[in-house]
């Protein structure tokens, strides 16, 4: 038997970020990488939209390309502290493949990294957060799909990790954020989503 799962909302055009001011929740934490996000005023907006649908926000800040073990596990304990009810990934490919792997370790923290690296083994998700996905760039296609990919830097192994409870709840597709990329990198994410 076949299956096909992606998120439950897709928000795409420009100006679809603005969809955060209707999120429910309580809490997010919000995920992401080097800091050009920032650098663009995204963050300010993202927060600012959240606020204004009464939502505390936190920052997990600095997810490095090709993520680790090591960054998922801090990530994860920044989310036990802080107890979002969502989790909102954005970026690259890098910080959301992480805060899919840390969603685990937020929910159940005495699994393993062991654990989950077998396909289709993690635990069922959603006891605690949902998940949204705001990507900056083309071509992973991590914000709608399954998958995330994580390094052991200690091993030298990079781990697909695989499971539809890591397909997001709510992915916003908006290209203002793939705008501010340079434009080498913009034709090299094209063509990877082309390809």
């Amino acid at each position: 038997m076949n299956r096909f799962t992606l998120p439950r909302d897709l928000y795409w055009g420009k100006g679809s970020l603005e969809f955060l001011k209707q999120l429910d929740g309580k809490k997010a934490i919000l995920v992401l990488g080097g800091g050009s996000m920032k650098k663009f005023g995204f963050v300010d907006k993202v927060t600012s939209y959240l606020k204004e649908a009464g939502i505390e926000v936190k920052l997990f800040e600095n997810v490095e390309p090709d993520p680790s073990v090591e960054t998922v596990m801090k990530g994860a304990a920044a989310m036990r502290e802080f107890e979002p009810d969502w989790i909102i990934a954005m970026g690259g490919g890098s910080p959301i493949d992480a805060a899919k792997a840390m969603w685990v370790f937020y929910e159940y923290p005495d699994t393993t990294f062991e654990a989950i690296i077998q396909p289709f083994s993690f635990p069922t998700l959603r006891q605690k957060a949902k998940f949204l996905a705001i990507p900056s760039t083309s071509g992973t296609a991590t914000e709608v799909t399954a998958f995330s990919v994580i390094t052991d830097y200690a091993k030298g192994i990079k781990y697909p990790l695989a499971d539809f409870n890591i397909t997001p709840d709510v992915a916003i597709v908006d290209p203002e954020l793939a705008e501010t990329m340079p434009a080498h990198l913009t034709a090299y994410t094209g063509m990877d989503a082309l390809t």
